[in-house]
């Protein structure tokens, strides 16, 4: 397998022979990676590196199985990958193997365990009559450039197919070990591709303005599975997502109010959980949305905390009652002074707030001594359970 993880110039060069020894035009796959941006921002460039190496590591294994021994994959500019089959194939082939390639990359990645790494793929054709290094930026800024009318389409396809699934991670008291909450987590049951994480269905939702349709169905869902839960689940809060889009709806909290309602879940079992990016846009409404749902019952939790740039401001303005440490800070937590005083100072701000603090991406027993050390009250990570179907949840519990 010919790899390069530099530029474009391998890329180049490999496709002008390629054109030479088969006088014919060429079929290309590009790839590109969503959300890197903010997993690098709230987990580190280490993460991030790491998981662009298993993108690539995938892609050779994938290159290799269906295009033979010869395929390129090449690293282009940002996070975008190429990958130059061995012989000249049609765009239809390579339509074709689409699928299968969005199933090896639909894996969990460690440092994206819940999927927020959403995947863009799609096959160009490479020509002799033109630069090369053009059509592989114009592909590149093509596959870029979200496609709203087809996003849309597929978003609504799978809301009225009911291919929209929500699982749900537990959430661990520290000092007696028992459960106490679940955050509620959107999967994607693909009619093709099988279970996927969020990021797929998120993205396409967001390129085609459907966020807050694709919200609201996904709190429907959660509430109507909460409701009909068993009578050993009926304590566990029940922590659901909201974005940026759902703040900036002035209907959001009346139409969350008559969905609980309407489900007969009681509000004070919730917790409405946002990161602080989804409120920079507007705070002043924000605040005015939260806090007419925090009068429902509801709490208020802030995810991803210390990824942000107005942490501080925003814990004076906003009505707020848990703070979600990153898995970035508690990841590395056992071996990293820097970030175990990071920890400790967002407890100790959280308690002189009046706020409880909830950890997550706890993986080992000495990430979680550690926060029993520290003082951190509830925990969520692999550990003990990634996210489940809701009916696995008693079988955990027990």
């Amino acid at each position: 397998m010919n790899r390069s993880n530099d530029t474009n110039a391998a890329s180049v060069r490999h496709l002008e022979d390629l054109h030479a020894r088969h006088g014919a035009d060429l079929g290309v796959i590009l790839i590109q990676l969503d959300q890197l941006a903010r997993i690098n921002h709230s987990a580190g460039t280490e993460t991030g590196d790491a998981l662009l190496e298993e993108v690539a590591r995938r892609l050779d294994t994938f290159a290799s199985d269906e295009f033979g021994h010869g395929s390129l994959v090449a690293r282009l500019e940002g996070p975008r990958f190429l990958i130059v089959p061995a012989v000249p194939l049609s765009l239809g082939a390579l339509h074709a193997q689409e699928r299968a390639l969005h199933v090896a990359l639909a894996e969990p990645m460690v440092g994206d365990p819940n999927g927020r790494l959403a995947i863009r793929i799609a096959a160009a054709l490479i020509t002799r009559d033109e630069p090369i290094d053009d059509q592989l930026r114009m592909a590149a800024e093509q596959l870029a450039r979200p496609a709203s009318a087809r996003d849309g389409a597929m978003v609504k396809a799978a809301l009225s197919r009911g291919e929209v699934a929500i699982f749900y991670q537990p959430q661990y008291d520290v000092a007696s070990g028992a459960m106490v909450g679940v955050e509620a987590l959107l999967r994607w049951r693909h009619p093709d591709l099988g279970l996927l994480g969020a990021g797929p269905l998120v993205t396409a939702a967001r390129a085609a303005r459907l966020e807050c349709e694709l919200t609201e169905h996904a709190h429907r869902v959660a509430l109507d599975e909460v409701a009909r839960w068993p009578k050993p689940l009926g304590k566990l809060r029940v922590s659901l997502n909201i974005t940026a889009a759902d703040l900036g709806d002035p209907a959001f909290a009346d139409r969350l109010a008559a969905m609980v309602k309407a489900a007969r879940v009681d509000p004070d079992r919730l917790t409405l959980e946002l990161t602080e990016q989804a409120m920079l846009s507007d705070p002043t409404s924000a605040a005015a949305q939260l806090a007419q749902i925090r009068s429902l019952g509801c709490a208020i939790a802030i995810d991803d905390f210390g990824t942000g740039y107005s942490s501080l401001s925003l814990l004076a303005r906003l009505p707020i009652d848990y703070l979600k440490i990153d898995a970035g800070f508690t990841r590395t937590i056992d071996g990293s002074d820097r970030d175990r005083i990071v920890v400790r100072a967002i407890v100790d701000l959280a308690r002189a707030l009046g706020l409880l603090v909830v950890a997550e991406g706890i993986e080992s027993e000495s990430q979680l001594a550690r926060l029993k050390e520290i003082g951190v009250a509830t925990w969520q990570g692999f550990l003990k359970s990634g996210p489940v179907p809701g009916d696995e949840l008693l079988g955990l519990l027990e």
